[in-house]
This record gives structure tokens, sequence and C-alpha cells, in this order.
């Protein structure tokens, strides 16, 4: 299966709404089509209208940064530049699946965060039970296709 592309970080057009309000971006060049919406959807992908809800958006991604178990996880400045975030949106990716013959359970979420000039930085959160004594665990990484990697390494017999 071919990698998908690293989500961009280009800023959303508009400015971010007043705090404790959604924050939603029409897309570029208007409304979104309905096609690519469903497209998205049966994909398991959130929708090009992301509404920004989580509170305490810098609380959460220190969290997620903490409870990261991987080396190669995002470092200082990432954690710096989500300090100042306003808002977060989860959405779970269609892939991986869980199962991967019987080995156990993975799953990959993006955690969209809103900064305060309207850019939007993304990471990829990979869950998996897939170590020598099943526990689960928690992997963090800045775009799809590395989570992606980890994931189908994770899901090989021979990986720990």
């Amino acid at each position: 299966m071919p990698e998908q592309p690293a989500a961009s970080a280009e800023p959303w057009p508009g400015p971010a709404s007043e705090l404790g309000r959604p924050w939603s971006a029409p897309g570029r060049g208007g409304p979104p089509d309905e096609a690519f919406d469903r497209a998205l959807a049966a994909e398991g992908r959130p929708g090009s209208r992301r509404e920004y809800r989580g509170r305490d958006a810098a609380d959460h991604a220190r969290r997620l940064l903490r409870r990261a178990v991987n080396a190669d996880r995002p470092g200082e400045d990432t954690a710096q530049l989500l300090a100042t975030a306003v808002g977060y949106d989860i959405g779970r990716l269609a892939e991986p699946r869980a199962g991967y013959s019987g080995r156990g359970w993975c799953s990959l979420y993006q955690h969209a965060f809103l900064l305060p000039d309207g850019v939007e930085v993304s990471l990829y959160e990979l869950e998996h039970d897939l170590t020598e004594d099943r526990r689960l665990v928690c992997e963090v990484y800045s775009d799809e296709a590395s989570a992606s990697r980890a994931a189908r390494h994770r899901a090989q017999p021979t990986a720990g």
C-alpha cells in the first residue's frame, strides 16, 4: 500500500474564532465538495471542516508527548510550539487496523492543534499492545507516514 503524504501545516484561511467557540475552516477556495467529504469519511479521516472543540490544548499536547514511549517522538521545539495552541481536535484514522493476524491491537489517531495565528499542527499517535509483554503503549510521530511505518514494523512477528 503506498504511503500517504504527511499532513500539511499550512495555515487555514481566515482568523481563528473567539475563545470558547469552535473554529472551522472552509478549505481553500470555498466550501468543500460533498463528494470529497464523503470520500474522507469512507477512509475514516476527519472532514475538511475541522472544529477545534478541545479545551486546554497546550495541556493536551504536553500530556500526549509525555506519555509517548518512542525515542524518536517530537522534541522540545514541538512542545514549545504547542504550548501556544488554542484548540485541538482528535480523529481516528482508518489505518492501521486491529487484528494484525492475532498479534494484538493497534490504532492510529491524528491530534490536530490550532495555533493562535490559524496554523494547524498535527501529531500522530500510534496506540498499540504489540509489545513483548502486551502492555498498551503510546508512540507519537510528527507525520502520518512515520506513524504508519511504525505500525507496520510493530505488526511484524519479529518486532518487539
